[in-house]
């Protein structure tokens, strides 16, 4: 094997070892940001936590970062209201799902 082709080949295999560190710590941290639409069940505004019946009951941590919105206006956690409709985004790290955003939704 000529040097170049050891080289090339030596490279190669930093690089793939290299990918495959990244997507196992990627699978470490938080999740990818998912959404859930639904209606509102609870709202704890003292525990800061907020349940959603999507197909089932799902409860959402609500942070200081967290965004609540209603028709583009900033909104706060006891705004929400039970049996109200909402869109939460957030991120699952392990069995805790942090809400990122809120949107309060319009009844039709």
């Amino acid at each position: 094997m000529n040097m170049k082709r050891f080289v090339t080949l030596t490279v190669l295999g930093m690089m793939m070892l290299g990918l495959s560190t990244a997507v196992v710590c990627a699978g470490e941290g938080k999740g990818s940001p998912q959404t859930k639409t639904g209606v509102v069940k609870k709202v704890d505004v003292d525990g800061r936590q907020i349940v959603v019946t999507v197909t089932r009951d799902m409860t959402f941590a609500v942070t200081d970062a967290t965004k609540i919105v209603q028709s583009g206006a900033a909104k706060k956690l006891s705004d929400i209201k039970v049996d109200g409709k909402v869109s939460v985004d957030y991120v699952k790290d392990g069995d805790t799902r942090t809400a990122t955003k809120i949107v309060i939704l319009k009844d039709k």
